[in-house]
């Protein structure tokens, strides 16, 4: 019965949704998932008893569900602790011009991190990886020699590192805040809101002046994505004034120049369909104002990642 309830709700809100789309010359997604657990040996994530993502989730699909948005560029972010699934995620989309990148992974903690690197790097379609827990490791270690010597290579070679924040602890953003420090060449870019779980009520003030801290780190970006994942209540809500407070914080320190557009898909079909979450984050920015919208949907991305975007 629940299950009926919130498709219900899905349905209604989508047919009511009449806010408009942005227009930008580009809109890059620098965030979905490309998988296929029917493969021979399966895929580390997302679980087998998720209903709704659990099944593949490939080009074919991505494409059908994100041209209604207009959508121009796709970053691809690698969901697999595998270091084999960079290779295949990139033969996946081989000759497809619209995936514009991949942030893959490659374990920092591993010996052989700078040599993988090199190898991975082949592939001018590599931007970046996103920052893992080693082996037995329950949190990365910002301090840890091993993972700073692999960022620091990672700078070197003019690739960018996203780190996934999951809870929007203020801790949290006081170890990025060090890193940034450490690492000032490095291009950092923070998935899903910092991982701020929003909840619709005001920003938490300690939080907010972390988020202000760190902000003064010329060499970080912030994804403004997920949004419907961060959310407590599930169905996520449409309405942009649930997450507005949250928004405003990462706006006034941030501002126009370091948010990114990221979707998150196919983790967004929990709460609603592509168009929807476009509609939703250009709501706030395009009040913003028009250059703000070019830089939220591609440009921003453009120089975190030094993507070449005409």
């Amino acid at each position: 019965m629940k299950f009926l309830f919130s498709f219900f709700l899905l349905i209604t809100i989508t047919l009511a949704d009449e806010r408009p789309l942005p227009r930008v010359k580009h809109m890059i997604d620098t965030h979905i998932h490309l998988y296929d657990p029917t493969r021979e040996d399966g895929i580390p994530w997302p679980p087998k008893d998720d209903e709704v993502l659990y099944r593949p989730h490939l080009p074919a699909e991505f494409k059908k569900v994100s041209k209604p948005a207009g959508l121009t560029g796709v970053i691809i972010v690698e969901a697999s602790d595998r270091l084999v699934d960079n290779r295949w995620v990139l033969d996946l989309v081989k000759g497809d011009d619209s995936f514009v990148g991949l942030v893959g992974n490659i374990d920092p903690y591993t010996n052989d991190f700078t040599k993988q690197l090199r190898e991975l790097k082949k592939d001018k379609r590599l931007v970046g990886i996103r920052a893992r827990n080693g082996k037995g490791k329950k949190e990365i270690n910002y301090t840890d020699p091993k993972f700073l010597t692999s960022l620091r290579e990672l700078a070197k070679s003019d690739l960018s590192v996203d780190i996934l924040v999951n809870g929007g602890g203020v801790a949290a953003v006081k170890k990025i805040d060090q890193l940034a420090r450490t690492l000032p060449d490095l291009h950092i870019v923070i998935n899903h809101v910092i991982g701020y779980n929003f909840d619709g009520k005001e920003a938490n003030p300690e939080w907010a002046a972390a988020v202000e801290k760190l902000a003064k780190n010329k060499n970080v970006w912030c994804k403004i994505s997920g949004l419907y994942q961060r959310s407590i209540p599930q169905p996520a809500p449409h309405d942009i004034d649930h997450y507005r407070s949250v928004l405003d914080v990462l706006w006034k320190n941030l501002g126009e120049e370091r948010l990114i557009f990221g979707s998150n898909w196919p983790c967004t079909r929990n709460s609603g369909d592509y168009p929807s979450l476009v509609k939703l984050v250009n709501e706030y920015f395009s009040a913003k104002g028009q250059e703000a919208c070019e830089r939220y949907f591609w440009k921003n991305a453009a120089e975190a990642y030094r993507l070449k975007l005409d």
